[in-house]
């Protein structure tokens, strides 16, 4: 029985924090930006954005592979053996590179405006 809590309790933990990261990957712009319709202080928002969602990304990345140095680290606390933490980083990661190609793809935009 503990055996199966202490699973729920680590995919409930890692669900929790896709949930967060998914919900808080590209921020909302300045609504005063919005308001003004100001395209070149939007363009400049959403590259700063981008840096720091690409920023994001890499550590991500760091973190991946220090995992893969000591995989033993990967089952310590609430976080169940069964779910592979290096994969979950890259997945993180490929979330944020994916977030920063978008926002650049808004700064495109507003700077095309």
């Amino acid at each position: 029985m503990t055996k199966n809590r202490n699973l729920l309790r680590g995919v409930a933990a890692a669900l929790m924090m896709v949930g967060v990261v998914a919900c808080a990957v590209i921020a909302s712009p300045p609504q005063d930006l919005v308001a003004k319709n100001n395209h070149a202080g939007l363009e400049t928002w959403y590259v700063k954005e981008a840096a720091h969602l690409r920023q994001r990304a890499k550590d991500m990345l760091v973190m991946a592979e220090e995992y893969q140095k000591n995989p033993e680290a990967s089952s310590r606390g609430v976080m169940s053996p069964k779910i592979d933490m290096v994969q979950h980083c890259q997945t993180l990661a490929a979330i944020y590179t994916k977030a920063a190609d978008e926002a650049e793809v808004i700064a495109r935009a507003h700077r095309d405006r």
